[in-house]
């Protein structure tokens, strides 16, 4: 006589089985995901920093405004117009000045790994800023900002977007670090397998940079505003303000 169904050994060794391939394919799909994800945000990065070139060639070599709305002249505008807080935003991209220079494809100014939008409070849609000493905002005089292009030296080491994961519910303003402190001012968002980001640089370029110190991932993960160094850390800080975009004077030396 036939059998009808399985015993509870074979049921138990199927479940088994089961749980084995889970436990061997779902890490790799994270991996492809990760991966896909990156090669998204580093494609949308190389897009905008060759549209920030195409901004000066066509401005005779100054630089598209860094900040957010504070003149017309910025890379992106105040959220503003009609509909949620969402649709403003998109609406300020769109009428920013490198939005016709990057294709009219408000999509590329945000990263697919971008979680913000599961945390409450955060409405935020575009997952980059400019680095402030490239045409940003001035702060405590801590750097004297880069208006034209010819004010950056080694263009293909200095980055001009990053990543960023202002607790204010949008990224506001530009991201701003100070080349002679010893702790961060602004955080950096950490969206890439939980201890990558993304940067574009002032040659078009653009590439995953990993970071190595806790400390640093801490900062993306509390968003919090000048996070400390503790003692024997420090690498991720003193690369950014090796690769920070500034004009060079006499006290632009780093600490």
């Amino acid at each position: 006589m036939a059998r009808k169904g399985l015993t509870l050994i074979e049921v138990l060794v199927v479940v088994g089985v089961i749980s084995l391939l889970m436990a061997v394919s779902v890490p790799a799909l994270v991996r492809v995901r990760n991966q896909a994800q990156g090669t998204v945000c580093t494609q949308n990065l190389r897009t905008l920093s060759l549209a920030w070139l195409l901004y000066k060639d066509d401005n005779d070599d100054r630089l598209v405004g860094g900040q957010v709305g504070k003149y017309p002249y910025d890379w992106v505008q105040r959220p503003t117009g009609p509909g949620s807080m969402l649709e403003r935003q998109k609406e300020g991209i769109r009428q920013g000045a490198l939005f016709h220079y990057a294709g009219k494809d408000v999509g590329i100014y945000r990263c697919p790994a971008d979680q913000r939008k599961l945390i409450p409070g955060q409405i935020a849609y575009c997952s980059y800023s400019v680095a402030a000493g490239a045409n940003g905002e001035d702060w405590d005089n801590a750097y004297v900002q880069a208006m034209k292009y010819s004010d950056i030296l080694g263009p293909a080491s200095k980055y001009v977007f990053v990543e960023e994961a202002d607790p204010r519910g949008w990224n506001r303003g530009s991201w701003v670090l100070n080349p002679h402190g010893g702790t961060w001012v602004d955080p950096l968002a950490i969206w890439h397998s939980r201890a990558r980001s993304t940067l574009g640089y002032a040659d078009g370029h653009a590439e995953i940079h990993r970071w190595v110190d806790e400390s640093s991932m801490e900062m993306s993960r509390k968003q919090e505003f000048f996070y400390p160094i503790p003692a024997g850390q420090g690498e991720d800080l003193r690369f950014m303000i090796g690769g920070f975009p500034q004009k060079i004077t006499d006290t632009s030396q780093p600490w």
